[in-house]
């Protein structure tokens, strides 16, 4: 009975404890929930956004309603916390979402008709060529016709695959694509293609085609005009021409890996000028002998994109040496806005430079354009995360209407050859090119 007794004690002792910690427990809990903040609501954190100034109309509620609801409310968080530790800039946008500040405006009104890659690479990989002919009354298209192995009787297997691997291939289309049309009178060389010849560059992975060029207009209005028709049939984008000055002067844009890309093209080829440029009201190419249309599309460009890359067909045909006109203007396109510069239309290899840590290549040369012996190339431009860029060129050979990539000493004399055209630029045996 005493041993019952002393159990039932104990019990009770139990009871009475597990109640005074349950009771203490509670009031633990109320103490918690009345003395740790709750979570902001989105539209407490949006009036502490817009608290700062941050000298951007583009930066409103309705913005970021739109970020809160398309990336959530941890966005806007870690936005608030950039401000609040200083360290906020438009970057910060590219930081937190994975897109830049002007992608997502873009995504924001909606814009129509833009590409978007997204293949989460380290490097976005931008590669250029220069001069391209698939006319059928020259050297190219005959021997691609004749050979019967599609692009590979005119291109390597490895330039083929190093052109489809870029995330951008841009290629200078030198020639107009049409059935009609007679030859420019006093012309001494005029190139015409049959629209069917288009699905070459479909083969090559040729994702953007500058027309911005002395040929394009070699057969007149009529195949000019069936021109840019057949490229937009095709599907393939292209820049430098157009029915119109606003056409020919239009930027073409995308979106790779959360960042906007902007290319724009003009010309100032011709000595003796036979190709129209473009005005307001008729149609031909953007030219750039008075700088100022090309300044302006730059500029334009810059305001909507992160990059804006200038392609340019100058430069005296057959020289290595530089016209002055093309030093000097670089330098004002870059002043403008572009991000790099690519030349074409010497038909031979120049130089690199440098300026405000701006990248020009000055010309490309022919790529598949003749069944001469030429050295030629590709030029990679490579963009990391953080927005730095790297140079590469792959030194190839082009001869008898074919291109491959050269290797050992061959490759070795082409870097060699263009370390000496360039003024402030080197290139290591990797190909890759840096500032002296």
């Amino acid at each position: 009975m005493k041993k019952r007794k002393i159990f039932l004690i104990i019990i009770l002792c139990l009871i009475t404890a597990s109640i005074i910690m349950a009771l203490n427990y509670h009031q633990d809990s109320n103490y918690i929930e009345e003395n740790i903040p709750q979570e902001e609501t989105e539209k407490e954190i949006i009036v502490k956004i817009l608290a700062y100034d941050l000298e951007n109309e583009l930066i409103n509620q309705d913005f970021l309603n739109w970020l809160n609801k398309n990336y959530g409310l941890n966005v806007l968080n870690s936005l608030l916390e950039e401000l609040q530790n200083k360290t906020y800039s438009l970057d910060s946008f590219y930081k937190i979402t994975g897109n830049s500040f002007l992608v997502l405006q873009d995504y924001y009104h909606n814009v129509d008709n833009l590409k978007v890659i997204n293949n989460q690479k380290e490097e976005v990989t931008l590669s250029f060529v220069g001069d391209v002919s698939l006319a059928d009354n020259w050297d190219i298209m005959p021997k691609y016709q004749e050979r019967g192995k599609g692009v590979y009787g005119i291109l390597s297997e490895d330039v083929v695959n190093i052109m489809q691997d870029a995330d951008m291939l841009v290629v200078n289309s030198e020639f107009t694509v049409s059935t009609r049309g007679n030859p420019l009178k006093n012309k001494m060389f005029t190139f015409r293609a049959h629209p069917d010849n288009l699905k070459v560059y479909e083969e090559m992975g040729v994702d953007l085609v500058t027309l911005a060029n002395n040929h394009v207009y070699d057969f007149g209005k009529e195949a000019f005009l069936d021109m840019l028709e057949a490229f937009d049939n095709y599907n393939i984008p292209r820049i430098g021409a157009g029915k119109n000055l606003e056409e020919a002067a239009q930027a073409y844009y995308v979106i790779i890996n959360g960042k906007k890309y902007a290319f724009v093209n003009a010309t100032r080829a011709e000595k003796n000028i036979m190709t129209p440029g473009a005005l307001e009201n008729s149609e031909g190419v953007l030219r750039c002998y008075d700088p100022t249309n090309f300044i302006n599309a730059i500029k334009k460009a810059k305001a909507q994109s992160d990059y804006v890359i200038a392609l340019i067909h100058w430069g005296k045909e057959n020289y290595h040496t530089l016209e002055t006109e093309q030093v000097d203007s670089a330098k004002k396109y870059i002043e403008a806005g572009a991000d790099a510069i690519i030349g074409t239309h010497a038909h031979v290899l120049q130089g690199f430079e440098f300026y405000q840590d701006k990248f020009i290549a000055y010309n490309l040369g022919d790529f598949i354009f003749s069944a001469k012996t030429k050295d030629t190339g590709i030029l990679n431009l490579k963009i990391n995360k953080d927005g730095i860029f790297s140079y590469y060129f792959i030194p190839c050979l082009m001869q008898n209407s074919y291109t491959k990539t050269l290797e050992d000493e061959a490759k070795l004399k082409v870097l060699k050859d263009l370390e000496s055209y360039s003024s402030n630029a080197s290139l290591n045996e990797l190909g890759q090119i840096k500032m002296k």
